[in-house]
């Protein structure tokens, strides 16, 4: 069954977020002299803001959410960008398919905006926020999702992501799952949730979904 439809996790797959992220935090523990821990905070990427406000805050998470939401604001434009070759291997990956999406525990806001400054908006078809589901990933919701909009049923799709709730998310849905090096989770990480695939690059990729089609 050939995989014709293509679902990308958003942050640290197709957009190199995590400097704008990890600078935000940052501000945010500084401002509420919090603890800085750089493993258990940046791991929490993937998540939706508010259940990391919970967990590095606890009863203060609105103040937390509210510090970080109005800062980023403010450093989005500078700081975000596409991850090397993303736009290029985009427009290969397209003519192979028949609908490319987004899947993002991103606010829908935050996740437009990045999507229409770094120019991703040409190549998707559909966007799944935060806000379209109830159970946000690893559930597989937000994949499910994403294949309602496009109208593909899961064994002919595939999710991309580089963290471990997306890998659990899209075996949850059934999809053929890719996890991508380059963002959070590690190779071993990765691995160890047992996507169909791991690749380094974005030539990787490309050449992983050709043999699927």
């Amino acid at each position: 069954m050939p995989k014709d439809y293509v679902l990308f996790d958003l942050d640290g797959t197709l957009l190199d977020s995590l400097p704008l992220i990890e600078t935000t935090f940052r501000h945010v523990f500084r401002k509420m002299n919090i603890p800085w821990d750089n493993g258990a905070v940046m791991k929490t990427v993937g998540l939706p803001l508010r259940d990391a406000c919970r967990q590095f805050a606890g009863d203060r998470w609105q103040e937390f959410f509210d510090c970080y939401v109005n800062y980023q604001l403010t450093i989005h434009d500078q700081y975000i960008k596409l991850f090397p070759g993303t736009a290029e291997a985009l427009r290969q990956i397209r003519p192979l398919v028949k609908g490319v999406g987004v899947v993002t525990s991103k606010r829908r806001p935050m996740a437009r905006r990045g999507i229409a400054t770094t120019g991703l908006d040409r190549y998707l078809d559909v966007v799944v926020a935060l806000e379209d589901v109830e159970k946000p990933k690893p559930d597989a919701e937000p994949v499910l999702r994403g294949l309602e909009k496009l109208g593909a049923a899961p064994d002919r799709a595939v999710f991309v992501g580089d963290s471990l709730f997306d890998v659990q998310a899209g075996r949850a849905a059934n999809v053929t799952t890719i996890g991508v090096t380059w963002g959070m989770a590690s190779r071993e990480d990765l691995q160890a949730a047992g996507p169909d695939h791991i690749v380094d690059t974005w030539p990787d990729l490309v050449e992983v979904l050709k043999s699927l089609n």
